[in-house]
């Protein structure tokens, strides 16, 4: 499962660069890679069986302030670039060891 949801985040590559083509500006790029990219943790989150389900869960919300990882506005108050918020939208986190 982990491996089949790291692929459709890579994938997202793919997504943002048919916009580009398609004249899409940087923002709306974004905004929609990462929309579709918590669309997929959500998804896959709720598929994952527990505990480790809870744990990335918990994870995620320590980390982003959400549990379903971070959100365009959470980005860019970190100063990320349009370009870099593309970027990692289709990078795959890493799942949280145990503690």
């Amino acid at each position: 499962m982990r491996a089949e949801y790291e692929k459709r985040v890579r994938d997202l590559a793919a997504v943002a660069e048919r916009m580009r083509r398609d004249g899409a500006d940087a923002e709306t790029i974004a905004r929609t890679v990462v929309a579709e990219r918590r669309a997929l943790a959500a998804h896959y989150k709720e598929m994952t069986p527990e505990p480790l389900r809870t744990r990335i869960f918990a994870h995620t919300v320590a980390v982003y302030s959400d549990p379903l990882g971070p959100t365009v506005d959470y980005l860019r108050g970190k100063g990320r670039s349009w370009e870099e918020i593309i970027a990692s939208a289709s990078r795959p986190g890493e799942i949280p060891v145990e503690d």
